[in-house]
């Protein structure tokens, strides 16, 4: 009875090693797509510079003079310091985000308490800013090729014209051995 036990319990292991050693399925690779970090605000003031950067985005020309107005009467503690680079960068008018840069420029760097509560987020808005110029930029100088591009075309255009004229105005010359 041992016999056929162990021959039986040999047979199962070799169908199990068999199985094992089959080549796996080929299987086609899956993009999995890690979902965006959410970071938490903790400090009520930056949940609040949050909610204006927000706010700013969806006001009317007329609102941002007014807010723009309040922030002049506002001290210059940090925060306001940041809402004014917030809201000349949203102003978008020549120099208005150079400017705001230069705002968010001792705060990225201050040493002070509340200033370094505001430094990540004063460096991240500079970069968006430093950003934004540059395609600001890009968009200035490719706007201008364009404009030489279609003068090129315009002069080309009354070259054209002028030689279709000319060829117009030529006299038609009789065939060869034509009477006269």
């Amino acid at each position: 009875m041992m016999t056929r036990i162990s021959l039986a319990g040999m047979a199962a292991c070799v169908v199990l090693l068999g199985a094992c050693a089959a080549k796996p399925a080929q299987q086609t690779p899956v993009l999995v797509q890690t979902p965006p970090r959410v970071v938490v605000v903790t400090d009520p003031k930056l949940g609040e510079l949050l909610a204006y950067q927000n706010a700013l985005r969806l006001m009317t020309p007329s609102e941002l003079v007014k807010a723009q107005l309040d922030l002049a009467k506002a001290d210059h503690a940090p925060y306001n310091t940041l809402r004014r680079a917030m809201l000349q960068a949203t102003l978008r008018g020549p120099g208005d985000l150079a400017r705001a840069q230069a705002l968010l420029e001792p705060l990225a760097t201050a040493t002070g308490r509340d200033e370094q509560v505001l430094a990540p987020l004063a460096q991240m808005l500079s970069s968006q800013y430093a950003d934004l110029r540059r395609q600001e930029d890009s968009i200035e100088k490719l706007n201008g090729q364009l404009r030489d591009a279609q003068r090129r075309i315009d002069q080309l255009n009354e070259k054209l014209e002028a030689l279709k004229n000319i060829e117009r105005s030529l006299s038609v010359r009789p065939a060869a051995g034509a009477p006269k």
